[in-house]
């Protein structure tokens, strides 16, 4: 058994496990002459039996918006946002990284709009751009766009100065140094901070739909219409797409990564 099949053997050990646990023990009544009382509530975070009633449900044709339909909406909005903050970050990472006087006049700014808690600007958002698409996706960019910047700042400040005199010894000019050396060293950088951007890009998304109701759609819509009814099965749901929808973006970055930066040893080491 190769290495590979013995992590996801135990990946899905530990899913069953606590799949068959959860369902146990919000079955067993607790040892109490309190009528109703469960060693775990169900009421709190349901079982997972009566979660896969209510996802086959939700998904159906039966509801006027499905589970489909949100999630199509939420990943929507994420991947934009991821989109748009990975390019502006990217961007302004590797201007600033290589102007040393920009980035002196330039930081008490980014430190101070980087500094405001994310949820504190919802409220300001949604005053300017509503509770639609293009206030879901300015919410993800405020996250995604520093976390990239940062990552990328520091790949283009961190890039050996011998390999840029080496560089224009050999003739090269600026836009030849900034295209095969500077940039391929500030990728590195960047693609480390990927994943955790489509991760939070999705909770900037997830808490605009939460304030915007039906007018926000997507999965957070679920999550606040379940609090409303006091539906934990169907906010579960909702959880557990946003598990799955986070789980699949990240797999997918992974993928980019290996195909844009196959030069680097750890993935040669792969294909041989």
């Amino acid at each position: 058994m190769t290495d590979r099949a013995r992590v996801n053997l135990w990946r899905v050990a530990i899913l069953v496990a606590l799949l068959g646990g959860w369902e146990w023990l919000t079955g067993i009544k607790a040892i109490s002459r309190t009528p109703g009382l469960y060693w775990i509530d169900p009421f709190f975070i349901s079982r997972p039996s009566a979660i896969a009633r209510r996802f086959v449900y939700l998904a159906s044709g039966e509801v006027r918006l499905s589970l489909w339909q949100m999630a199509l909406s939420t990943v929507q909005s994420t991947l934009w946002g991821f989109v748009v903050g990975v390019s502006t970050g990217f961007v302004a990472g590797l201007v600033l990284g290589r102007n040393d006087r920009l980035a002196r006049v330039l930081e008490p700014y980014i430190i101070a709009f980087n500094s405001l808690p994310r949820i504190a600007l919802v409220p300001l958002v949604t005053m300017i751009f509503g509770f639609g698409l293009l206030a879901k996706v300015v919410l993800a960019w405020t996250i995604v766009f520093f976390i990239v910047f940062f990552n990328t700042f520091q790949g283009a400040r961190a890039v050996d100065a011998d390999l840029i005199h080496s560089a224009r010894f050999l003739g090269a000019g600026e836009r030849q140094i900034m295209r095969t050396v500077i940039v391929p060293s500030a990728l590195a950088w960047t693609f480390a901070a990927l994943t955790p951007s489509i991760s939070f890009a999705l909770i900037g998304v997830v808490v605009g739909e939460l304030l915007g109701g039906e007018s926000g759609g997507g999965l957070g819509y679920l999550i606040t219409q379940s609090l409303g009814t006091l539906n934990a099965a169907d906010m579960m749901v909702a959880l557990v797409s946003l598990g799955a929808i986070g789980i699949v973006m990240a797999l997918g970055i992974k993928q980019v990564e290996r195909r844009l930066l196959r030069w680097r040893p750890e993935y040669r080491t792969e294909r041989a």
